[in-house]
């Protein structure tokens, strides 16, 4: 059976904190370790719990998303650049007063 494309529905109770206990079976599902970060989204009435992003993960996929974006070297370095350039322009007469 291949767990990668295997939909698995179980009911939880939400404790006192607001915590939720995610049962093994997904978490082994999506390859979730004790210390691994997760992002929680709420979208059309329903809560989407996946693993974090990093940081290149995010901007790589922003500029893929787009095929005007053509990226040399570091994406990180790249998009940092970008939103500098954006920001002193944006406020380039009052950072100057």
């Amino acid at each position: 059976m291949n767990l990668k494309v295997m939909r698995v529905l179980v009911k939880r109770t939400v404790g006192a904190r607001g915590q939720v206990v995610l049962p093994i079976d997904i978490r082994e599902q999506l390859g979730l370790r004790e210390g691994t970060e997760i992002t929680f989204e709420a979208k059309q009435g329903e809560i989407v719990i996946k693993p974090a992003k990093t940081p290149q993960e995010i901007v790589e996929e922003f500029c893929n998303s787009s095929r005007r974006i053509k990226i040399k070297g570091d994406p990180i370095k790249w998009f940092k650049k970008r939103l500098d350039e954006q920001y002193e322009e944006k406020y380039r007469g009052i950072l100057r007063r």
